[in-house]
């Protein structure tokens, strides 16, 4: 669906009766322009414009006020959980209703400012499911104690188990005396009445996530509190449409949210919100969370204001070898596992172009001995499924100068034996096959290029090299997640996986999923280290890995059906 001219939407979201109540007589609006993902002028054909407005001093907190006395209107405990559930099933439908305003919105406003294609927005509007609150209520069932911090734990509720890697080294060596691993990590309530976000980039749906997280404090029966989220200028049109989906079912449980754009230099406007703030959520690049946590700093001294930051991460996938058996095929279905995995991880790299945090961009592949050629094997399956996937999920309108310098570059390395290009010169995406030896440098090199559907497939003796080697390289708060194709039908996790998942989280790694679960995460889980009881609770330094299954090669299945 082509973006009409001069296109003009809402980039900012306000509860409905907040509006209705007029409480900003003269309110001034800020707004921007983009065409095929890119700055333009409002009267440039294919102009998409988003605005939002601009308070000043006084309208900032009168907004406060007035999403203040919203907040006892928000139903608590597991009402707002029940209620949530049914209101986000009909916002599934509303978005995949190709009659609705809200659908019709988002297909016309999104492809055209953001740059990303319209099926792949249109497919993100029929899959809003897979970005489950369902569990989310069982992530507070209990919480980790410090036998997490020496070996893997149940998570109570959830499928998976849970790691805690404490930053104190003493906390490191203390927590396996016997008398402390029944102590808790979380140590103290510390419940918000204001939350911060901050939520930036063009890949939809950051804002969303921070609000929706705020509202963890309902699920303790206490009020739930203000959420006043940042949104990015670069997207600020997705957030605002799936809060008006919900809005329209149960206005109640989102009264006290309020997503909007200011400025990060405007120092006095960040120091008032800041100062005001309990909970400071930061979801940006390493440059700008710098930014916040010194303004949040100096707020720190007049007020107690926690900060999570959310930075710039890189994310892998890694493909065992119980899943690359030549001719193997999965019982129940008949399909060829090798073929559903590489549809999986492919989907991990294609999704938002690889311009997000949890975008697979090397795949390693672990060898077998009766098989030499399997990681070429996979590479064959995986280029089978990124060209499916274009045409059913095209690459948005990014230049693919890049990706042709480097398909150039890494043809003329096929001369050394060691590399095979497997993509075409006329592929929107670059696919590589590269078993070179390589130098930290050039490794990291390597992962920074792989952004718009730019795949590396690197061959690795066992899963160890992985976090011996390749892991070891990149720094630990720039890892993210490990996207894995692994076990067997049936069959839990082994001891094995259990070291080699250990030894990822002490590099860095804070979750550890199945293949295909890239792009819609599941929040009940470790994002970047913080739990969903990071919302609400105070505890000691470090970081939470999790592992998302119990059954990893049945849960891969169950996600593609």
């Amino acid at each position: 669906m082509e973006a009409s001219l001069s296109l003009k939407v809402e980039g900012f979201w306000l509860p409905q009766d907040i509006r209705k109540r007029h409480p900003f007589p003269k309110l001034e609006f800020e707004s921007q322009s983009h065409s095929s993902g890119r700055p333009c002028q409002p009267e440039d054909e294919g102009a998409v414009t988003a605005f939002w407005p601009r308070f000043n001093q006084e309208e900032w907190q009168e907004l406060l006020v007035q999403l203040r006395n919203n907040r006892r209107r928000v139903p608590t405990g597991m009402e707002f959980w029940n209620r949530f559930r049914s209101a986000l099933q009909s916002c599934d439908l509303q978005l995949a209703d190709v009659s609705n305003p809200l659908r019709r919105r988002a297909l016309d406003a999104l492809p055209g400012y953001t740059g990303f294609s319209e099926p792949m927005i249109r497919s993100t509007l029929g899959a809003m499911e897979l970005m489950s609150f369902e569990a989310f209520p069982s992530a507070f069932q209990s919480s980790p104690t410090l036998a997490a911090a020496h070996r893997w734990q149940p998570l109570n509720g959830l499928q998976g188990r849970i790691r805690f890697y404490a930053r104190n080294p003493v906390m490191k060596y203390i927590s396996i005396f016997p008398f402390l691993p029944g102590r808790p990590i979380f140590h103290d309530s510390d419940i918000p009445e204001l939350v911060v976000g901050f939520g930036a980039g063009n890949v939809p749906g950051t804002a969303l996530m921070i609000a929706m997280l705020s509202l963890a404090n309902t699920l303790t029966g206490k009020t739930a509190p203000i959420a006043l989220v940042r949104n990015s200028r670069q997207e600020p049109i997705f957030t605002p449409i799936v809060l008006e989906a919900i809005e329209r079912t149960d206005p109640d449980l989102v009264c006290s949210i309020a997503v909007l754009v200011w400025d990060y230099e405007d120092t006095r406007l960040q120091e008032t919100l800041l100062s005001q703030a309990n909970l400071v959520v930061a979801a940006a690049s390493d440059v700008t969370i710098t930014q916040i946590k010194k303004q949040v700093q100096d707020c720190d001294q007049k007020s107690h204001v926690r900060f999570h930051p959310h930075g710039h991460k890189v994310s892998f996938a890694v493909i065992g070898r119980e899943v690359l058996i030549p001719g193997l095929v999965d019982p129940s279905s008949q399909l060829e596992v090798l073929d559903i995995v590489a549809l999986l991880a492919a989907l991990d790299s294609v999704y938002w172009d690889q311009f997000g945090c949890l975008s697979a961009r090397i795949h390693f592949v672990e060898s077998i001995e009766e098989s030499p050629g399997s990681s070429l094997d996979y590479a064959r399956r995986l280029e089978l499924q990124l060209r499916s996937l274009s045409e059913y999920l095209p690459r948005g309108s990014w230049p693919r100068q890049a990706i042709h310098q480097r398909f150039d570059r890494y043809r003329q390395l096929e001369i050394t034996g060691k590399v095979r290009v497997f993509s075409r010169y006329e592929d929107d995406f670059l696919l590589v096959h590269d078993e070179r030896e390589i130098s930290p440098a050039s490794f990291i090199s390597q992962v920074n290029e792989c952004q718009g559907r730019v795949i590396f497939v690197r061959p690795v003796e066992n899963l160890e090299q992985i976090h011996q080697r390749y892991l070891g390289w990149i720094p630990s708060s720039q890892l993210q997640s490990l996207s894995v194709a692994v076990g067997q039908s049936g069959k839990g996790v082994n001891a094995q996986f259990l070291r080699f998942a250990e030894a990822c989280g002490k590099r860095g790694v804070t979750a550890i999923r199945t293949v295909g679960r890239g792009a819609f995460p599941q929040l009940a889980y470790s994002w970047d280290g913080f739990l969903p009881l990071d919302m609400i609770s105070s505890r000691m330094d470090g970081y939470f890995t999790t592992m998302e299954f119990d059954y990893p090669y049945d849960q891969t299945w169950k996600l593609l059906r």
